[in-house]
């Protein structure tokens, strides 16, 4: 029964409402009518306010490796194999008959020319700057990469290392530095499932949309299933919504509120999907603003401590969540009631916000106005806005005490995802002065994922950032995302999604012979959860 199915949802409060205007339902059949063939008229239109870039970077170019929903959390893309030589030398042999999206070869001597330009350039929130000593090349298709000492995150790495033609790495070199994937100008620069063909989208530069076509060339052969895609960057949040649920066809792919999945679900376009992940809200404290309440460490102690988790979790994530490992519950703070009441009342904090985090900080905002807490609000449809604020306040202290960054799971269900920004020196990280936390990262770079030693030093590293109140801890959400009725697609939740493997059914707006779409397809859809 459709009650039984919103109640696992965490909807009881909207049950009446909806058995009240559903007479029916059905089951998403939109699979066995999916289009297994490329249509030149199929397009999709999606919406992702969240680091939008790395996901188009992911589809306009491939790695050695890519993420990958598994417990290893990445997968082989142009290598095919790599062998550990020791522990500080791997040799990969790379896929064969791989075209760059200009036609031109990729090889060895590709990747040793790319590498070449990236160690030039290297991302800088990672310790591949201070661990790669160099790639060299064995063969046409075979090449050897070289460690100064061992690291345990390098395939992970390696899965943020796009390979670029050389006109484009000799026209922009690789400027890897804070938001890693640089994505000047369009052209067919790449080797991904799509080219980009209009538009620009960086961490700090973007264009309000893009335009992505399929690569001819592409290596996976029978992908992608989909021949344009259109992605939004910067929509008002009640704006995309309306467009996904009240017009067809202007989106078909976009990540919801928490609040919001029953009229997702009602909607005669839209349906919903929910699954599990290890996404973050990383709400940044501005440690290093010496006039800013935060600055103090008992504030930001009490400040987690004076957030109720479970109740953040039910009322304001609508149960669509799960505890953060990280979070200062109040029933751990070593502060008391008297002390927490003291160090926050009539306090005043500036916060920096996109407005599809609003829902979240209405629900912290109603916690702390039992401390008489005021939080003034900058809020903004663009995340380049917020990118800006975050990372220029290295060079000149920004005037934000609190700022919130809705971020994905860019590192294969690593938690390296949070603790680099603990990591002195990292242009994400406001840390400053904390040997002991340095100590724990430096060890860290060194160890394998989930192995004893792994596992304890990253519950020292959690007890740290707790103890010093690094962060505003809350909860962990879920995905929650609306989809097109006639849109075949199980996203990840890794921060990658596989657009390329999308499909479209006949009855799609985009292929559709007849102009409206068929009544008997606009009955709700059972909610899909994805384990």
């Amino acid at each position: 029964m459709l009650w039984k199915k919103l109640l696992l949802m965490g909807c009881i409060s909207c049950v009446c409402t909806v058995m009240a205007s559903v007479d029916q339902y059905r089951e998403d059949d939109s699979a066995q009518r999916a289009l297994h063939k490329r249509d030149p008229r199929s397009h999709i239109n999606i919406f992702l306010p969240a680091m939008p870039y790395v996901s188009v970077s992911r589809l306009i170019n491939e790695g050695l490796v890519r993420l990958a929903d598994n417990e290893q959390g990445w997968e082989y893309s142009l290598a095919t194999q790599c062998e550990k030589k020791s522990a500080t030398m791997y040799e990969c042999d790379l896929r064969q008959g791989v075209k760059f999206q200009d036609g031109t070869a990729f090889n060895a001597d590709a990747v040793v020319n790319n590498f070449h330009y990236f160690m030039a350039q290297p991302i800088n929130y990672t310790d591949i700057k201070n661990r790669l000593k160099g790639v060299t090349k064995l063969s046409e298709y075979k090449i050897r990469i070289e460690l100064y000492k061992p690291y345990g995150m390098l395939f992970r790495d390696l899965a943020r290392i796009n390979f670029y033609t050389e006109a484009y790495l000799k026209k922009f070199a690789w400027r890897g530095s804070a938001t890693g994937p640089n994505i000047e100008e369009a052209g067919p620069y790449g080797l991904g499932p799509y080219v980009l063909v209009e538009g620009v989208i960086t961490g700090r530069k973007q264009t309000p949309q893009v335009i992505l076509k399929a690569n001819p060339h592409y290596w996976e052969k029978g992908y992608p299933k989909i021949e344009t895609i259109t992605l939004y960057t910067q929509l008002e949040t009640d704006e995309a919504l309306k467009m996904m649920t009240e017009h067809e066809g202007a989106l078909d792919f976009m990540p919801i509120p928490f609040n919001k999945k029953i009229e997702t679900m009602l909607s005669p376009y839209s349906k919903l999907v929910v699954l599990p992940s290890t996404n973050n809200f990383t709400l940044y404290f501005n440690l290093i603003k010496k006039d800013s309440p935060v600055f103090d460490k008992k504030v930001r102690q009490a400040l987690n401590c004076a957030l109720n988790q479970h109740n953040l979790l039910t009322f304001t994530y609508k149960q669509e969540g799960s505890l953060n490992k990280e979070a200062l519950q109040t029933q751990e703070c070593h502060l008391s009631s008297d002390e927490v009441f003291e160090a926050l009342n009539n306090k005043h904090f500036k916060v920096v916000t996109q407005d599809s985090l609003l829902f979240l900080w209405k629900g912290i905002e109603y916690q702390l106005s039992h401390y008489n807490v005021t939080l003034h609000y900058t809020t903004t449809s663009d995340e380049k806005m917020v990118y800006d604020l975050l990372l220029s306040n290295n060079d000149t202290v920004q005037d934000w005490d609190i700022l919130s960054q809705n971020t994905v799971d860019w590192y294969g269900r690593h938690p390296w995802l949070t603790f680099f920004n603990y990591q002195e020196g990292n242009p994400w990280s406001f840390v400053r002065d904390d040997a002991l936390m340095q100590s724990y990262i430096s060890e860290f770079f060194g160890l394998e994922q989930n192995t004893p030693e792994f596992n304890t030093l990253c519950e020292k590293i959690r007890e740290r950032a707790k103890k010093e109140a690094y962060m505003l801890f809350v909860p962990t959400p879920h995905n929650v995302f609306a989809m097109n009725k006639e849109l075949v697609f199980e996203p990840l939740g890794i921060g990658m999604q596989p657009f390329w493997k999308a499909m479209i059914t006949d009855q799609h707006w985009s292929v559709r012979a007849e102009k409206g779409y068929p009544k008997a397809l606009q009955i709700p859809i059972l909610p899909k959860r994805l384990p």
